[in-house]
């Protein structure tokens, strides 16, 4: 009770919302209706009951999860008298959930034995490193129970994950502003309150984790070159960081931020450097030189170590983000830009691509996005001393966010280069940031002056409110209407 009585009241009543809204959102949704959550669930199924490592099968090709003998026989007889497989991707159709269809289910379901949990033939989860399912085997073998039971359990740990990541967002924001509760409550609620990030985290996929993952090694990065590089945080990093990159390849993309926290805290530790060489040579020169190097190696991992493909990965990279130069020839693949990723996918777009945004709310909350970055240059401005004191956690936190998702461009470049109809980038991609989109939107609020700032807050928190709502009602229309 009293480290209760320590945590914040501000921030217990956000982990209240997420709490509510998550445990809303993971048993509104029909069961397995998440993004490759059959493949997943089958992943965890395999090593609970079969207790072996699910490895692909390579007789089933890349579309596994679309046929039968992917998945146990006790998932099929879900798929099937359950009614779950048609409701993929058909907008008309409704889940079975009368008194008479559970019954139709129970008695399929009634006919199985133990052998039936582990007879399934590979999953596409095996895609991914192994530490999210294997955390998931707990929550798993707790609930018991029937396949809704267990699938549910998975969900609901990953509402407890979701937690922890909205906590650390909490803790990263006092690190940066400082104890100003009311910064730290609206970058907190600014993630609880994201309507894609709920949709997401309330389903059975390592993505969940991988967030919560990121959110600490983010927390850790700024410990390291504020408080120094102690053996304690860094090896904290290094460890939040391997368990992140075991979780989810996107996790490697935390590598280069992670050493680049620890060699700033290191100089920072330091100290002003002795006369001599080093010493004439102007700060800004090992930070570029070190861009640089960051740069080129990025490139190199994009383009496979085949630099005659560095013009095409510039070219790609250039054309996602800005209008086409004089000259350049057209990115491969398909047209996908940042408004599809940072707007559309990010802010909009539920259950498996189902369920979007009208597009006149998403032309909202483009407007809305515009006049965000716009006040958060003010803001940046106006504050400019108090960033200039706390530079290094500010460039850490910038560093990490352009390292990340030159990760994610140059992963996206390698498999376009493979299959040119896949974009790969999508804005779930982006979650594991979600903590700096917190950050970036209490620093725009605090642009405002003092009681501009409260109204502001107040009227920003009930639009996110609202838009939360707005993306519950869609996706509960979406299945029950």
């Amino acid at each position: 009770m009293r480290r209760l009585r320590r945590i914040p009241l501000p921030l217990l009543a956000v982990l209240g919302v997420v709490l509510v809204e998550g445990l809303a959102w993971a048993f509104a949704v029909p069961a397995l209706q998440g993004a490759d959550e059959s493949a997943h669930f089958s992943y965890v199924q395999k090593l609970a009951d079969a207790h072996v490592m699910p490895w692909r099968n390579p007789d089933l090709g890349y579309l596994e999860p679309a046929y039968p003998p992917s998945v146990s026989t006790e998932q099929r007889v879900a798929w099937t008298w359950a009614g779950l497989e048609p409701l993929r991707g058909n907008r008309a159709a409704r889940p079975l959930w009368t008194h008479e269809d559970e019954r139709i289910w129970a008695r399929e379901n009634a006919k199985l034995t133990p052998d039936h949990r582990t007879d399934g033939a590979g999953s596409r989860g095996v895609d991914n490193p192994p530490l999210y399912y294997l955390t998931a085997v707990v929550p798993y073998e707790i609930a018991g129970g029937t396949f809704f039971d267990r699938l549910y359990a998975l969900r609901v740990y990953n509402v407890a994950l979701l937690l922890v990541a909205v906590a650390l967002t909490w803790l990263l924001a006092g690190e940066l502003f400082g104890r100003r509760r009311e910064l730290q409550t609206l970058a907190a609620a600014a993630v609880a309150l994201h309507p894609v990030l709920l949709d997401v985290a309330t389903r059975v996929t390592p993505d969940v984790l991988l967030l919560t993952l990121a959110s600490a090694a983010l927390y850790l990065m700024t410990l390291v070159v504020k408080r120094g590089p102690s053996w304690r945080r860094v090896a904290g990093l290094l460890a939040v960081v391997a368990a992140a990159c075991l979780t989810q390849g996107r996790g490697l993309g935390l590598v280069a931020p992670a050493l680049f926290a620890i060699g700033l805290g290191w100089w920072r530790a330091r100290g002003a450097p002795r006369p001599g060489v080093l010493g004439r040579v102007p700060a800004v020169v090992p930070w570029a030189v070190g861009a640089l190097v960051v740069l080129v190696a990025f490139a190199a991992y994009a383009t496979r170590f085949d630099f005659g493909e560095l013009a095409g990965f510039w070219s790609y990279l250039w054309q996602f983000y800005l209008p086409p130069l004089p000259g350049m020839t057209d990115p491969i693949g398909v047209s996908w830009d940042v408004e599809n990723v940072y707007l559309n996918r990010f802010f909009g777009t539920f259950v498996q691509f189902e369920v979007d945004f009208p597009p006149d709310l998403l032309r909202a909350i483009r407007v809305a996005v515009f006049a965000g970055l716009a006040l958060l240059a003010v803001s940046a401005w106006r504050h400019r001393r108090a960033l200039w004191a706390r530079r290094d956690v500010v460039a850490v936190l910038l560093v990490a966010f352009v390292l990340s998702v030159l990760a994610l461009h140059a992963a996206a470049f390698r498999s376009l280069l493979v299959n040119p109809a896949d974009p790969v980038i999508t804005g779930r991609y982006l979650l594991m940031l979600i903590p700096l989109y917190g950050i970036g939107v209490a620093a725009a609020v605090a642009a405002f002056p003092g009681r501009v700032r409260a109204l502001a807050s107040g009227g920003l928190l009930g639009a996110l409110v609202l838009l939360q709502l707005s993306a519950f009602g869609l996706v509960v229309e979406r299945f029950y209407a």
